[in-house]
């Protein structure tokens, strides 16, 4: 199965964000963690396997986000805005 890892600085948020695609071409499926959780989160718990075969005919391309998570909403101190 195809599969890209990406990672970039984001000046945005100060830090670097990483991505994880699979498959090579489908209807595009956007996944987020769990709250407080990473991009590998949906590969890590063996859903890929619940979709394997939508990923390798083609019907199906995923796209693992990363979480801001623990710097914004979940972030014990100081001010979410900061």
């Amino acid at each position: 199965m195809h599969n890209e890892y990406h990672r970039w600085y984001s000046p945005n948020v100060g830090h670097d964000m990483q991505l994880k695609v699979f498959g090579h071409y489908g209807r595009p499926l956007l996944v987020f963690p769990c709250a407080g959780g990473s991009f590998h989160e949906f590969e890590d718990f063996g859903m890929l396997d619940t979709v394997r075969e939508h990923l390798e005919q083609g019907r199906l391309k995923i796209f693992c986000v990363d979480s801001l998570d623990n710097q914004s909403i979940l972030r014990r101190e100081g001010h979410m805005g900061d």
